[in-house]
């Protein structure tokens, strides 16, 4: 493989990277939950599952979307490095690399899509238990979507662009290869010999 080609490669270690930090901030952001709208108390509110404002499974398949995109990105980086670094001069050793970048992308998505629906069908209506809404609180309306789901949709456009740069330097190495095992033509051969 040659050396651009293996600094393509490299480079997408640098993106998935930037990738596995982006989902551990939105992991770690007081944001990982989404802002329910509750707007500034004295005290403390609590939101409740008394009419089935919240889907257990959405949240479980946010939560293992987000897990499943960490772990593939972790082996996607580890990919990276290994091919970057490798001799090899067969085209099969891009697979890894490709496809873990394009099941971190994967995950991601799902994880992104099971949240839009849990606040779409949930939690954009009111989420406040049943002795608040009496007291006319409300947060009908008021919820949004918080920091931390920017942040993964912006790791998953990281990894779209790995997979980008990956799937083109595939591309340039069958042609490298291509160029190297194309058998010299005649007319190459006798102007060497007139040469001599």
């Amino acid at each position: 493989m040659s050396m651009p080609t293996r600094a393509l490669v490299f480079s997408t270690f640098f993106g998935i990277c930037l990738a596995i930090g982006l989902q551990l901030v939105s992991m770690t952001t007081n944001h990982w939950h989404l802002s329910l709208g509750f707007g500034v108390r004295i005290y403390r509110v609590d939101s409740d599952d008394e009419n089935g404002d919240i889907s257990f499974w959405l949240w479980l398949l946010t939560t293992l979307g987000t897990g499943f995109g960490l772990l593939a990105c972790a082996v996607a980086a580890f990919a990276a490095v290994l091919k970057s670094a490798s001799a090899a001069k067969r085209g099969s050793t891009m697979v890894l690399p490709l496809t873990a970048n394009i099941s971190a992308a994967g995950a991601q998505v799902v994880a992104c899509v099971a949240w839009l629906v849990q606040f779409y069908h949930y939690l954009i209506h009111n989420v406040l238990l049943t002795e608040h809404q009496q007291q006319h609180w409300y947060s009908t309306g008021l919820a949004s979507l918080g920091y931390s789901f920017c942040l993964v949709v912006i790791s998953t456009n990281v990894v779209l662009l790995n997979i980008t740069i990956l799937r083109y330097a595939r591309r340039r190495e069958s042609r490298d290869r291509r160029l190297r095992l194309e058998p010299e033509s005649k007319d190459k051969h006798q102007a060497a010999i007139i040469l001599y």
